[in-house]
């Protein structure tokens, strides 16, 4: 996850060259959706993994990213611990074992149906380090890792990275998070550098293997992700890794400060992502052609919010992830599985991490009911897109499958929304109905299910989620 990623100001560049077009909507693959765990993560591996594989099935999670964000720059694989509590020098009297290894982690991904995507140690590892967890991952069918990245958010100064003060940049004094932040451009070179002998030794172990590298966003774009002159470090790194990778990972994170936002102001986020979107594919286009884009995060913000325990951060999972893969996103992973917060400070969690939260280890969180409910769109092979409802107020997404069509509706108001459903379904066709709202949240089983006749004007509670499925209209 992005600690504090924002860097002061931000870039208003907009890409010149013509943007490759999206037809409308995109063909989602076998892991559209996914979540992020991390090797600091007790709950996965202490409570009943059973039950959590369980619902991460029901929620169509197919692809899980570890080890943790940032957490990740600091994570050693093959010890299976962490420099984060090291000061100054690292020795292995101040590394810290993590709950949560990689063997392990990859038992409870295949248990769960899902595939694995790994960000290997770029802050304070080595290539070689990078190229045994390939080739440990390639021995065994088990370990097997369908996506791999050369570090987390190597453009923010918050990031572990002791390549900073080596060749090519010499910086001095750099600390993660600390009062010395070098310039993105400072950064840009240095990993555009220093990410090669990854790279080299990562595909030497593994010819096949997908690798990826850093997407950044300006902070116009995505305000908790966001850093300066984010054009200029994707031109730079992408220039320089040219031919060497499969894809890019962008972490959405809409808000750094969420004091005062509005269940509207967060729903409408969504409104940005066509056009970050856009400038994705124009990019790649002009220095990866064929390579494709992860969304490796995604929340409200980049900080704990207590919106995550608020039934609008399960209509901003569903609209948000569904906006994503309508553009042509491979996968977006929500942030995160676990994040042991609370009611009071806020959290990430798809689940609950247990006390001080309300809810029992493993419990749903809003979160997963907006994911599950945006899983009845992605099988694999659907064609999802967006709709227009009708409706100001209204967010709408289809999905098609055959003759299979599931519609997903997003009322963001906080009054009652009504919308024709003839006109995505053949009017007097039966539907099923699936509804989640603000009204329903604080119940043990808040999704309601119904049979409903299309051509009637359904209607929509406050802030709330249906999705209608049915045969699709000729």
């Amino acid at each position: 996850m992005a600690l504090a990623a924002v860097a002061a100001g931000c870039s208003t560049s907009n890409p010149t060259a013509a943007v490759p077009k999206v037809e409308a909507g995109s063909t989602v693959g076998p892991s559209a959706l996914g979540v992020n765990v991390a090797a600091w993560d007790s709950i996965y591996g202490d409570v009943d993994v059973t039950s959590i594989n369980g619902l991460l099935q029901a929620a169509g999670v197919r692809l899980m990213r570890y080890s943790g964000g940032s957490w990740a720059d600091e994570y050693d694989w093959s010890s299976n611990t962490d420099t984060s509590k090291c000061a100054g020098t690292v020795t292995t009297a101040c590394e810290a074992s993590d709950p949560l290894g990689f063997d392990e982690f990859s038992a409870h991904a295949r248990s769960a149906g899902a595939s694995t995507f790994i960000t290997v140690n770029y802050g304070s590892g080595t290539p070689s380090q990078a190229a045994a967890w390939i080739t440990h991952a390639s021995a065994s069918k088990a370990d097997a890792v369908a996506l791999w990245e050369v570090g987390n958010e190597t453009y923010s100064c918050y990031e572990t990275n002791h390549h900073l003060a080596g060749n090519p940049t010499f910086v001095k004094g750099y600390l993660p998070g600390g009062s010395v932040c070098p310039s993105t451009a400072v950064m840009a070179r240095s990993y555009a550098v220093n990410v090669l002998p990854y790279l080299a030794a990562m595909k030497k172990a593994s010819p096949s293997a997908k690798i990826g590298v850093p997407w950044a966003f300006s902070s116009n774009q995505a305000q908790g992700a966001g850093v300066d002159d984010a054009p200029l470090w994707n031109a730079k790194v992408l220039h320089a890794v040219k031919g060497e990778v499969s894809f890019v990972d962008a972490h959405w994170y809409p808000f750094d400060t969420v004091s005062g936002l509005t269940v509207q102001e967060i729903l409408q986020s969504t409104e940005r992502i066509p056009a970050a979107a856009a400038q994705i594919r124009t990019t790649l286009h002009r220095e990866l052609p064929g390579a494709a884009f992860v969304v490796g995060e995604t929340n409200i913000s980049e900080r704990p919010t207590v919106f995550d325990f608020e039934p609008v951060s399960a209509l901003f999972a569903a609209a948000t992830s569904l906006t994503w893969l309508a553009q042509g996103a491979e996968s977006v992973d929500w942030w995160d599985l676990n994040n042991f917060g609370s009611p009071a400070n806020g959290d990430y969690g798809l689940v609950s991490s247990g006390s001080p939260e309300t809810e029992a280890a493993g419990a749903p969180l809003p979160p997963y009911y907006g994911e599950q409910l945006a899983s009845m769109l992605t099988a694999s092979s659907s064609h999802v897109e967006a709709v227009d409802t009708g409706s100001p107020t209204m967010l709408g997404f289809e999905s098609d499958l055959g003759q299979v069509r599931h519609v997903l509706l997003v009322n963001t108001g906080s009054t009652e929304a009504a919308v024709a459903s003839d006109r995505w379904f053949a009017s007097g066709t039966q539907l099923r109905q699936t509804a989640y709202s603000a009204a329903t949240a604080g119940s043990t089983n808040p999704l309601v299910r119904s049979a409903v006749m299309a051509g009637r004007s359904e209607g929509l509670a406050g802030e709330s989620i249906v999705v209608l499925s049915g045969n699709a209209r000729a």
